[in-house]
């Protein structure tokens, strides 16, 4: 599975072809948002995207593997806007605004629904977790490349994978604080995803991370 867009442009065919999986995944992810994992079947998907049961089946094999492309296209959006960055932003702040910035579809609001779906479904919890594990390498892979020229020591691959995972951790940690508080009551107000995710990181004390000036020389 890829996180990145093509490197050459694609044909008018294959853009169709890819902007109707695109809506049949959006469709999974609504369902799954609006009514629970359970809702997912193929006729509801077909039916909210707004084409044929046989049209589902001409791009996606089973309900699993449409659910499986709603998480991936969640990951697809993330690597998007990291790429998007300025490659000499520190990568903190580069994490920070990817989550803050409102795109189609809001990213913390994406992010609280498929946490829940994975809180309500093992099985749901399983996909989400199978895609976020193939996303990792592509997350090593960002911080090799945005690491890589502004360190005097080139970030080893244990370096590097073990970064990936704390900020990964951060994410988990600050969504799980966040998620505990499904109501907002003034006696119980449910806190701020954002910065609860920086308080994460900033926990995490990594010079890489948070590009300190022990960590980041001239050549």
């Amino acid at each position: 599975m890829t996180f990145r867009p093509p490197r050459s442009p694609l044909s008018l065919r294959d853009r169709k072809r890819a902007e109707t999986r695109r809506t049949l995944a959006l469709a999974a992810y609504t369902i799954v948002r609006d009514e629970g994992v359970d809702a997912v079947t193929a006729e509801a998907v077909a039916d909210r995207a707004g084409v044929s049961r046989r049209t589902f089946f001409n791009y996606f094999p089973s309900v699993e593997s449409v659910l499986t492309a709603s998480v991936a296209e969640f990951f697809t959006t993330l690597s998007r806007r990291l790429d998007e960055r300025p490659h000499d932003e520190p990568v903190r702040a580069s994490l920070l605004a990817v989550v803050d910035d409102p795109s189609d579809l809001d990213l913390v609001e994406r992010i609280g629904v498929l946490a829940a779906a994975g809180e309500s479904s093992a099985h749901a919890k399983v996909l989400i977790l199978g895609t976020l594990h193939e996303w990792t390498d592509w997350l090593e892979d960002w911080l090799r490349d945005r690491l890589g020229t502004r360190v005097a020591d080139r970030p080893s691959d244990l370096q590097i994978a073990v970064l990936a995972s704390c900020i990964l951790g951060a994410g988990e940690a600050a969504l799980r604080v966040w998620a505990r508080h499904a109501t907002d009551t003034p006696d119980d107000p449910r806190p701020d995803f954002l910065a609860a995710f920086a308080e994460a990181i900033d926990l995490l004390g990594t010079d890489l991370l948070l590009d300190a000036d022990a960590a980041v020389r001239t050549p």
